[in-house]
């Protein structure tokens, strides 16, 4: 009877919301290759077609754990500052929100842009660029090149994580490396994240009042 009770409860308080919730949480612990409805229904204590009656499908559930993880965006509204420095706190925001769930970088590196998850946020970047004065092809283009740079970043930071870690004890010099990098070893192994970054943003704002301005 206990354990009917139980079962009875947990079925009462899943929920959408909790789903997702436990969807990122097992993303962010095990990677996204952990994911299945039979892993995620373990993790909430239920049956894995109890998730069937919230998403019709695992693609189903991703789209809502896209849509919750760009919630974390803060997306600023088109107003009268520069668009330089929105697109700077954008960028920001969404390497912050890379490095908050490396584990589902994979999973928004390959957005489409008609996935519903994505439409909102895609919607309201473009808006904030066309405010400024780029015309809507080239705000898409602002928003491909700019989520791009931000993806690809978040993946050499991640890729080169083990390198800065190690600074206590410099890893071996690959074999067969050239003599440019044996050279530049330590430079390389000691590479501040934060000014790499910053120095992507800055030429990516350079070409892109280039382009505004002809």
């Amino acid at each position: 009877m206990a354990e009917t009770v139980t079962s009875s409860r947990r079925r009462t308080t899943l929920s959408r919301e909790r789903i997702v919730a436990a969807a990122v949480a097992l993303i962010d612990g095990e990677g996204l290759d952990a994911l299945s409805m039979r892993r995620l229904g373990a993790a909430l204590g239920v049956e894995a077609m109890s998730l069937y009656r919230h998403f019709p499908s695992k693609a189903a559930l991703l789209e809502a754990v896209v849509a919750r993880l760009l919630a974390e965006l803060p997306v600023p509204a088109p107003t009268a500052a520069r668009w330089q420095d929105a697109f700077r706190a954008l960028a920001r925001a969404y390497r912050a929100l890379l490095t908050r769930h490396p584990n589902a970088i994979p999973l928004l590196a390959t957005l489409e842009l008609s996935n519903p998850g994505s439409l909102a946020v895609a919607g309201a970047v473009m808006a904030l660029f066309s405010a400024a004065g780029f015309d809507p092809r080239t705000s898409l283009y602002v928003l491909a090149t700019g989520e791009s740079f931000v993806i690809g970043f978040a993946y050499w930071e991640a890729g080169t994580a083990n390198l800065r870690e190690g600074r206590s004890a410099p890893p071996l010099i690959p074999p067969g490396a050239s003599s440019y990098l044996v050279e530049h070893w330590n430079e390389l192994t000691e590479q501040d994240c934060d000014r790499a970054f910053e120095f992507g943003l800055d030429v990516l704002i350079a070409g892109l009042e280039k382009v505004r301005n002809t």
